[in-house]
């Protein structure tokens, strides 16, 4: 008996672990007029999560089950372009290339871009206009040419006790709003290597999102496990261009990965 108890209690925890981690995929699904991202709303841990913009123009995570999400709140999505396994369930069929010897499959935008153009919604003249951009974007990048900054904080009142001095970190941001949402790339330093890493968001407001019927998702805290979708549809679909221009401002990296995706699209 207390063998079958423990076998349901690990039959259990297994699917409600499956369902959680299938919550916080984020999926490229085509349409018939429209490429749709569905995005959670809760992981507060992963490459998608909840904001609010404050007055002073910067985006702050939040709780979004605790608050009532309204027009100040955003979706912040790391949005990514390739990946290592080609079973990944946002992948890009057709696309693949590599990098320092490693096999890469496109995914996300990869898939967002190549749906685009299988739906018409991108033309093959704007993807090899955009390709061609990021031929000349390539010789200074924000990586190359931009840096991180320390100096001591001159606003009055922070006085520190046994000699301490207070310094301050100034870290770039690169911005570009749009009327669909905004596209930031912001600098910060590698983690095992020396120098900085360029890194591209995709901030989509509220009223970009969507219920899975298709109507608008409107204010209100989060529930539990909620997803949004957001369409790219011909009158939106040049946001996803902007965001190629912005990994290729970001890093040689970067552009070098855009300009084999885009080729590879453009040979489909």
């Amino acid at each position: 008996m207390r063998f079958l108890r423990a076998a349901f209690a690990v039959f259990f925890f297994c699917r409600a672990e499956a369902a959680d981690a299938e919550y916080k995929r984020i999926l490229v699904q085509p349409g018939q007029d429209a490429v749709e991202v569905r995005l959670p709303l809760t992981d507060v841990t992963g490459p998608a999560r909840v904001k609010r913009m404050e007055a002073a123009g910067v985006g702050i995570p939040v709780a979004p089950t605790r608050i009532r999400l309204d027009d100040a709140a955003f979706i912040e999505w790391q949005i990514g372009y390739d990946t290592t396994d080609p079973r990944h369930w946002s992948v890009a069929p057709g696309i693949e290339f590599e990098r320092a010897g490693r096999k890469k499959y496109g995914c996300e935008l990869s898939k967002l871009l190549a749906e685009s153009r299988r739906l018409g919604l991108l033309s093959e003249t704007e993807l090899r206009a955009v390709r061609q951009q990021l031929d000349s974007l390539r010789a200074a990048t924000l990586e190359d040419t931009e840096k991180l900054t320390v100096g001591p904080d001159t606003a009055p009142g922070h006085a520190l006790p046994e000699g301490f001095a207070r310094y301050v970190e100034r870290v770039p941001i690169f911005e570009k709003n749009t009327p669909c949402g905004r596209i930031e790339i912001q600098l910060k330093q590698k983690q095992r290597a020396v120098g900085y890493q360029a890194m591209v968001y995709a901030c989509l407001p509220l009223a970009q999102w969507r219920t899975s019927d298709g109507s608008a998702r409107g204010p209100g805290a989060a529930r539990s496990k909620e997803t949004v979708i957001v369409r790219f549809t011909r009158d939106n679909v040049s946001f996803l261009l902007d965001i190629v221009r912005a990994f290729g401002i970001a890093s040689r990296e970067h552009n070098d990965d855009l300009r084999k995706i885009l080729d590879a699209l453009l040979a489909l």
